[in-house]
Formats: C-alpha cells, sequence, structure tokens
C-alpha cells in the first residue's frame, strides 16, 4: 500500500489524557535525521526508528497508525520549508575560529597516529600488526587478502555505527545509543565470520589455495575484522589517541613473544586479539560514561535491524565502495600473470610498497577535511544571511564561489600532503637497515609516482563525497562512487593486459581517480543549483 498519499481524511490532532504534547519536537527529530524527506516513507522510517510503535502513537497524538502520523508530519514539514525563519547571524571572533580549526586539524592527524606507530615499529623492532615481513611470499598473499576482505566485512558496519551514534545522541534516544552501537558491531562481527566462511566453502568447491593457506586467511580476516570494528568505536567516540595506544600494546606484545622464540603468526594473532578486548572494554567504558546525566525520557527502546538497515543503507554501501575502490588495482596486479603464479592471485611485494609510500600523501588532506568542510558550510550560512533566500541565482553563484574556493585551499592542502610525503621518503632514504623498506627499485618508482598523485586528486573527491553527505545527498555520492569502482577495474585491466605487466593496475586506479573527481564535483554543482532548498537543511 503506498503511504505518501492520505486514504481518508486526516484526523486533527489531539493529546492524550495525562501527556504532553510532543508532536513538533517530534517533527524537529525527524527534520534533523533526515533533512532532505522525500514521502511518508521516510517520515514513518524515522519516527519507528526512535522506538514509536502503533499504540504509543494512538496514546500520545489521536493517530491510529505510525503511517497516519507520518502523512499528516510529512504535510507539516513540507510546509515549514518555505515558512522556516533563517535563524540569526552568529559572529565568532577571529581568534576562536583559528583555535577551532587548530583543534580540527589536530584531531584530523590523530587519525595517522597508530599508522606512523607501526611504521616506526616496522623501522625499529622489525615487527608490527598485520605486517607481512618474515612471511614467506604464500602467507603474504593470504594476508593481503584477508585484509582486503576484512575491510569489505566491515566498511560498511563502521560507517553505519558513526552515522547512527550522531543521530541517536542528536536526538537525544541514549537509551538506544550503547545497545545500537554493539547491535552493529556485533553483525559486523557475525558477516566477518560469514565472510571467511564463505571463502572457505568456496575453496573447497573451486580449489584455488592450498587449505591450510585459506584457513589462515579466515583466521586472519575475523580477527582483524574484530579489530577494526573495536577501533570504530573508539573513532566514534572521538578518542582516537586511545588507538595509537592500543596500537602500540598489541605490537609489544607481538614483540615480546616473536623474541621468545614463537612463531610471528601466533604472536600477531595474540596481539590483534589483546588490542580487540582492549579496545572493546574501553569504548564501553567510556560511552557509559559520557551518557551520564543524559535524559531521554527514561524509556528503555528495543532497536529494530530492519529500521537500523533503513536509516543506515547509504553509509553502509558507501563503506563497502570505498574499500572496493581502494584495493581494486591491487586486486588486479596481484591476479596480473606476466610470469609463472603458483596461484590465480599472488602477493606483489614491490607494487604494494609504492602504494604503501603513496598511501602517506593522504595523511595531510584528510587531517584538513572536517576543518574545510566546516569552512565550507559556515561560508554558506554567511551568505545565506547576507544575501537571503529570495535572491536563488545570486545566492547559488555565491554558493558555488564558496566551493570552487574551498576546492581551491583542498586541492594546495594535498599537494602539500604530497610533498610532505616524499621529504619523508628522502629523510629515510639513507638510514641503514632501510635499502629493502625504501620504493626505489624496479616498478616501485613507477607505482608511488602514479598512486601519489592520484591520492592527491582522491583527496579532493573524498571532500566532494563528504560534503554531500553533509547535505543529505548520499545518492548521487554513491552513484558516483559506484562508477569510479567501474572504471578503475576495467581500465586496470585492460593496462595490464595490454602491456603485459602487472604495474599498470596503478593506471586503473589513476583514471578511477579521474573520473570520479569529475563526477563528484559535478553532482556537487548540480546540488548547489538547488540552493533555495539547501537553505533549509543548513539553517
Amino acid at each position: 500500500m503506498d503511504h505518501s498519499v492520505p486514504l481518508h481524511p486526516l484526523p486533527s490532532r489531539r493529546l492524550a489524557p495525562g501527556r504532553d504534547d510532543g508532536y513538533e519536537r517530534l517533527m524537529r527529530q525527524v527534520m534533523e535525521a533526515n533533512p532532505d524527506v522525500q514521502d511518508t516513507m521516510d517520515v514513518a522510517a524515522v519516527i519507528e526508528s526512535t522506538g514509536w510503535t502503533d499504540q504509543r502513537v494512538e496514546s500520545a497524538f489521536g493517530y491510529a497508525s505510525v503511517f497516519e502520523l507520518a502523512e499528516q508530519m510529512y504535510l507539516d514539514i513540507k510546509r515549514s520549508v518555505g515558512s522556516q525563519p533563517i535563524p540569526p547571524k552568529v559572529e565568532i571572533p577571529l581568534s576562536v575560529l583559528l583555535v577551532q580549526t587548530i583543534r580540527q586539524v589536530l584531531h584530523g592527524f590523530t587519525f595517522a597516529l597508530p599508522m606512523a606507530v607501526s611504521v616506526l615499529s616496522m623501522i625499529l623492532l622489525h615487527i608490527s600488526v598485520a605486517s607481512y615481513l618474515y612471511f614467506s611470499v604464500y602467507q603474504a598473499t593470504a594476508l593481503a587478502l584477508a585484509t582486503f576482505l576484512s575491510f569489505i566485512a566491515t566498511g560498511g558496519f563502521s560507517q553505519a555505527m558513526a552515522n547512527t551514534y550522531y543521530l541517536l545522541v542528536g536526538l537525544q534516544e541514549t537509551s538506544m545509543v550503547e545497545r545500537t552501537m554493539y547491535l552493529i558491531m556485533r553483525w559486523g562481527f557475525v558477516f566477518s565470520v560469514i565472510v571467511a566462511l564463505t571463502v572457505l566453502l568456496l575453496d573447497t568447491i573451486f580449489p584455488l589455495m592450498p587449505i591450510s593457506l585459506v584457513l589462515f586467511m579466515c583466521i586472519y580476516t575475523v580477527m582483524l575484522s574484530m579489530l577494526w570494528l573495536s577501533f570504530s568505536g573508539l573513532y566514534v567516540l572521538r578518542r582516537e589517541y586511545i588507538l595509537t595506544l592500543v596500537t602500540a600494546l598489541a605490537i609489544l606484545i607481538a614483540y615480546l613473544m616473536w623474541t621468545h622464540g614463537f612463531p610471528v603468526v601466533v604472536a600477531q594473532v595474540v596481539g590483534i586479539f589483546a588490542a580487540t578486548v582492549v579496545t572493546v572494554v574501553v569504548s564501553i567504558v567510556i560511552l557509559r560514561k559520557s551518557l551520564i546525566g543524559t535524559k531521554d525520557g527514561g524509556r528503555i527502546i528495543k532497536t529494530r535491524m530492519s529500521q537500523l538497515a533503513y536509516t543506515t543503507w547509504p553509509y553502509f554501501i558507501y563503506g563497502i565502495l570505498y574499500f572496493v575502490f581502494i584495493f581494486a588495482d591491487r586486486l588486479i596486479a596481484w591476479s596480473t600473470n606476466t610470469v609463472f603464479l603458483p596461484y590465480d592471485i599472488w602477493f606483489r611485494g614491490q607494487y604494494e610498497l609504492g602504494m604503501d609510500w603513496a598511501l602517506a600523501a593522504l595523511i595531510v588532506p584528510l587531517a584538513a577535511a572536517e576543518a574545510m568542510i566546516n569552512y565550507v558550510m559556515r561560508r554558506m550560512q554567511t551568505d545565506e544571511h547576507e544575501i537571503g533566500q529570495q535572491d536563488v541565482v545570486v545566492l547559488t553563484a555565491r554558493m558555488r564561489r564558496v566551493y570552487m574556493t574551498g576546492v581551491a585551499i583542498f586541492l594546495g592542502v594535498a599537494v602539500l600532503g604530497w610533498a610532505a610525503a616524499h621529504v619523508m621518503l628522502l629523510l629515510v632514504l639513507h638510514l641503514p637497515g632501510m635499502q629493502n623498506a625504501i620504493p626505489v627499485r624496479g616498478v616501485e618508482p613507477f607505482v608511488l609516482a602514479w598512486a601519489s598523485w592520484a591520492y592527491v586528486f582522491l583527496a579532493i573527491c573524498l571532500f566532494n563525497i563528504l560534503l554531500l553527505f553533509t547535505l543529505s545527498q548520499p545518492i548521487p555520492a554513491l552513484r558516483a562512487m559506484m562508477t569510479a569502482v567501474a572504471v578503475d577495474l576495467v581500465v586496470g585491466l585492460v593496462a595490464t593486459r595490454v602491456f603485459a605487466a602487472y604495474q599498470f593496475a596503478v593506471i586503473g586506479l589513476a583514471v578511477g581517480v579521474a573520473y570520479l573527481l569529475i563526477a563528484s564535483s559535478a553532482e556537487v554543482w548540480r546540488t548547489l543549483s538547488r540552493i533555495d532548498y539547501m537553505l533549509f537543511r543548513i539553517a
């Protein structure tokens, strides 16, 4: 049944005896949760996700069902778009803005600290978490595939977890936060086990690798998935510095076990498991402490998985697509059979070394991403007050200039990140014991050159996608990302087969990034053309 069109006259809203009228508050919650409601179903989904049932709706507001309430609320929301007053402009002192920007950038850099600790431990201790040093090429292949599978299995759940946490905290539904967070984490773990078992089953039916190697890969897939899911909890709670300490703890455990005669595989698994347990316990403690003193009416609401899936699916899909895009060229390089290979997929250490160093170019722009998005949104709000919503043409032109300014600044930041990565490479080039860890041999410089510039422009793409999600436009972002994945795969496959060399898989990444840059920029440009409607969301 289509609930977007009323089938009978809607009743006038009435209050149940002894109840406060929470209709306006509930409508504000719906508008905050989904500023771009398209129909009654969108409204009903948010209402149900906050725990309202047909019985509660009838008792509180006099409507027979959630959908009947959603019909009226959808009409009220649409009417409010045109009449919504522009909030008063608040002047923020320049010193405060400067301090906020510095704090946001520093917070962004904390994302890179665990990776920095891992790199430092590789240089000093020659061991890290999930590193392939001291592994045979057979084991390195299994570990590389396990890393890919773990990110695919958990990427969507991590994105859904972050979105749900901020949504529920914003709606003051604090009784749902903890159980919902760990419901997502639990399903992420279950999904990673399903992925591992599926790989094991497929290898049994279509043998590609020895069963011992596949079991090794499956164990690492599940262990790494547990680690990424537990890390996501602390990222959501903005406690990234704790992740650095946990990463150091895992490395220390692995190092001590390894130096005391344990196999490096066993040492790493124990370190990963210890880090996972510590992270989960710490995140539970922090979460419960952060919710002390919050109010939500004392209601205990059970989270429905169907409601959760409906409200978070765009973020879930984006999390998967992002890691498929990042790993697509690697999978093509590993599967390019230029010489005899024992298996259809074979780890290419030189290709991976070039890609790993290229990733360093993303550290600086990703650290500045939050500050840049806040800058663009703040400028848009300022222009809204100066011009108003009536002169749409002028306002659209101004917003597009703000966007282009933001892109230009962010491109400069990305180039700075590229330069910083290469300066770091030159600094460690002549350090003793680093000859095999520097991409200067064979195909490594070629891969590094193409990938590092691709990552510079990928930073702009991620800026565009983040802006689209901020403006409640996930579908255009997903459309651009999905097509970019296809471009990456097709171009990479053609390039490696035409030139008969695995290193040309990086060209697929570069062309995929070029397409994503054009497509995501066009989607933002089109979104800003609807600025008269978008201003309601920004307000």
